[in-house]
């Protein structure tokens, strides 16, 4: 049965990761490249950011809950949500390492093993 323990650390890092994504969106926003974007690609990119927030605190959600109540990670539906939220995180970590962004993709990676660890051990 997953460790309780572990999923909190999950929920809170989760938490804080997406607070600080959210804060960091202002930084490249402000870039004259972002700036001259076409509207559809701005309002694209602008909305991307902030749902990439949200699926944070959905993760971290997603977490306490299973925290209160690991025994939701044995069942199929739970497991699923689990393997979804590392897929995500290493889809997004590969496309940032595809594109150079090696630091960000390393923590991505590490963030979804360690969400796959917690989760379906």
């Amino acid at each position: 049965m997953p460790d309780s323990t572990l999923l909190k650390v999950a929920g809170y890092g989760s938490i804080i990761v997406s607070l600080l994504h959210a804060a960091s969106g202002r930084k490249f926003q402000r870039l004259r490249e972002f700036q001259t974007l076409p509207d559809v690609a701005y309002t694209f990119s602008m909305s991307a950011w902030y749902q990439g927030s949200g699926y944070l605190i959905l993760a971290g959600l997603l977490n306490f809950q299973w925290a209160q109540d690991p025994s939701l990670l044995e069942q199929p539906l739970g497991r699923a949500m689990a393997s979804v939220l590392s897929v995500i995180a290493w889809s997004a970590s590969g496309w940032y390492l595809f594109r150079g962004l090696t630091v960000d993709g390393v923590i991505i990676a590490a963030a979804g093993l360690f969400q796959a660890w917690a989760a379906l051990k």
